[in-house]
């Protein structure tokens, strides 16, 4: 039987009557979300204890989008005062420190990653702790990994190997992960993130908001559940199919690219903000003598784009199934001893989108046992600085680095050239056992 794992989190507060082994400030700003978090690991090869986090986010519907020079500004103007009172709130200073300083390295806004890298340096100074630079969509991947919440019983976090669709307004991939150091990406987008498409439409047909995603999807939930049915059946292959002059397509669907054995497999995302606006210029405008989508036509619209971005996700990652799994006599077994699958990332706090996965993905291409699903708690989707204290943990202990203070950020930094960047360094067991105190 398929089961679905929600991985959700609770902040605990620390009780002086356990024996602490080490504690970890992190701090992450890649973009327009200034984050900070303290995170405590209380027994050894355990999930951390959340002791308190923060986020303060930019304000950048007005401007249509997020600019990173005002992202940057942002920042430098938040960062110093929010850790001043985080750490004035959770008794940590240059008396009693962090163990360990964790901050987003990359990939991220340039601009936006040197607020957040340049102040830990700084911490790490001066209180003398070591410091991690800490990829952000590892940190995305290994959510799953955090505690669920007391009330719920604890589930097991997926086991290597296993796979992610990792889905964000900068990123969109399918990554397997054989373990915290070893990721393969088996399909990257070619264009655009899913989250940046989504937000553009959403744009296009009007909305307002910070997150313009989330807008889209909750005014698609609020769509009358007639309409929904109705819009659902509706066959948008051509134009003259149906009363609306409204077609959409899945990208790649012609038979070059429907062959598993020529070129690589991508998403893409583009094209689905380009079909609006085609749309509008060509077809609803001419036809109505109108500017602006009439509400059901907008409704339409919306539901359709979300359904059609969603399933193109799914049919990409099948193909991948097909390629890679096990039961097919054709595919290469890249995927033999996958059971857990993992979706992070801004867009996976879409509840539709979990659905489709749970009900679209054809796991008999995988093998005999279906796969695990794991949805990290909605407030873990978006960018955090919990993540970031994890992955950071992960990697000071179980691959035994830490990053050299003259690092700099990285703009891009793929998942699969994880330790072939600069400015590791290696630890030595003794400072291991000194940080964690085993």
């Amino acid at each position: 039987m398929i089961r679905t794992i929600y991985t959700s989190f609770t902040k605990r507060l620390p009780f002086f009557s356990h024996a602490r082994l080490y504690r970890v400030l992190a701090l992450e700003s890649s973009c327009d979300d200034s984050c900070i978090a303290l995170l405590e690991r209380t027994k050894p090869n355990e999930t951390p204890t959340i002791i308190d986090h923060a986020k303060k986010t930019l304000h950048s519907a007005d401007v249509g989008g997020i600019m990173p020079t005002a992202a940057y500004t942002y920042h430098m103007a938040t960062i110093g005062n929010m850790c001043r009172e985080f750490c004035l709130k959770n008794g940590v200073s240059a008396t009693s420190p962090p163990d360990l300083i964790c901050v987003t390295r990359g990939p991220g806004m340039a601009g936006s990653l040197s607020s957040s890298t340049e102040f830990a340096k700084g911490l790490s100074v001066a209180w003398g702790v070591p410091l991690i630079g800490v990829h952000h969509m590892l940190g995305h991947l290994l959510t799953s990994f955090l505690p669920q919440s007391q009330t719920s019983p604890q589930e097991q976090p997926p086991q290597f190997p296993f796979l992610s669709l990792l889905c964000s307004g900068g990123h969109t991939l399918l990554v397997l992960s054989k373990s915290v150091s070893e990721h393969e990406i088996i399909i990257n987008v070619s264009d655009i993130a899913v989250g940046d498409s989504l937000d553009k439409c959403a744009r296009e047909l009007g909305m307002y908001g910070n997150m313009l995603g989330r807008e889209l999807e909750m005014f698609i939930n609020n769509i009358p559940q007639v309409e929904k049915d109705e819009f659902e059946a509706l066959n948008v292959d051509t134009r003259i199919s149906n009363k609306y002059n409204f077609r959409l397509n899945l990208p790649f669907q012609t038979p070059k690219n429907g062959k598993l054995n020529e070129g690589k497999l991508q998403f893409a995302f583009a094209q689905f903000l380009s079909n609006i606006q085609e749309y509008k210029k060509k077809f609803y405008v001419a036809e109505s003598g109108s500017s602006e989508f009439d509400a059901k036509t907008k409704r339409m619209i919306a539901y359709k784009t979300q359904e059609y971005i969603f399933d193109h996700i799914i049919e990409r990652i099948n193909l991948s199934f097909k390629k890679h799994g096990i039961r097919n006599r054709q595919a290469d077994g890249k995927f033999t001893g996958v059971k857990d699958f993992v979706c992070a990332g801004g867009v996976a706090a879409n509840k539709r989108l979990r659905e489709k996965l749970f009900t679209n993905l054809k796991f008999d291409e995988i093998g005999d046992d279906p796969l695990q699903f794991h949805f990290p708690d909605l407030a873990l989707c978006t960018d955090n600085a919990i993540m970031i204290g994890l992955t950071g943990m992960e990697i000071f202990e179980k691959m035994h680095l830490k990053t050299d203070l003259s690092f700099t950020p990285l703009r891009k930094w793929p998942l699969n050239e994880l330790t072939s960047v600069d400015s590791w360094v290696e630890v030595t067991e003794d400072e291991i056992n000194r940080i964690c105190k085993y």
